[in-house]
């Protein structure tokens, strides 16, 4: 068995979360606590341990930019 947790410190964790939340599976999801985010991926195979993770960094790219939008909108 394959397990990564990668832990990601920020202010927008719980809201990153809730984004990405809809897609959690029983082997792949994501959590906060305490401003960070936590993505954890439990595989028996590497390639979806490859594709989970850069699925999960593409959305969070993604999410970061609608964020920082929204965070300019309300100056």
């Amino acid at each position: 068995m394959l397990f990564a947790r990668i832990k990601i410190e920020s202010d927008d964790a719980e809201l990153i979360h809730m984004s990405l939340k809809p897609d959690d599976m029983d082997w792949c999801y994501t959590y906060a606590k305490d401003g960070i985010l936590f993505i954890e991926v439990k595989t028996e195979k590497i390639g979806a341990m490859i594709n989970s993770l850069e699925d999960y960094f593409i959305n969070l790219k993604a999410l970061q930019n609608v964020i920082n939008v929204l965070k300019e909108l309300k100056l």
